[in-house]
């Protein structure tokens, strides 16, 4: 009986039902870096989230109520994590560099979007950054394409 049940058990681990999480955990700390983005200021608005949830549906290639569900995942993983090095490093692991600079691109996007760049702001983006591998000239590519593609 008792191999039934460890049987049962590590079934379940293997079909990946004990988390339940229909998401990467890289597209899960992507999502959280862009909330921490977008709190960090101090307001999150209807249109942040909004910005949100169109740069998981243009980066990872989400349908619209998917990228919902990651952000309404990841507001509750980000504020009840101490320190977003975890997130970091899941994308440093998770995605190229490419990817990685279309990332700082969008963090950029998120801290602009209100017209204003908070020194907090700034400062995540930086530090998050070089722990995704980027030079000082590629994060600073990354702000530019941002800005660019705002106002477009």
């Amino acid at each position: 009986m008792f191999d039934k049940i460890v049987a049962y058990l590590e079934k379940r681990m293997e079909d990946n039902a004990i988390n339940p999480d229909p998401f990467e955990r890289r597209q899960v700390a992507v999502a959280s870096l862009l909330i921490e983005a977008s709190r960090l200021d101090g307001h999150y608005d209807p249109v942040e989230q909004g910005t949100v949830v169109r740069l998981l549906k243009e980066t990872l290639n989400l349908p619209a109520d998917q990228a919902r569900t990651l952000l309404s995942l990841a507001e509750v993983r980000q504020a009840n994590t101490y320190d977003d090095w975890i997130f970091s490093n899941a994308v440093r692991k998770g995605y190229s560099m490419d990817e990685r600079k279309e990332i700082v691109k969008n963090i950029w996007e998120v801290c602009l979007i209100d017209g204003q760049l908070d020194r907090l702001e700034n400062m995540l983006v930086d530090r998050v950054a070089t722990e995704l591998g980027l030079t000082v000239a590629e994060t600073a590519a990354a702000k530019a394409a941002a800005l660019a593609k705002m106002k477009d």
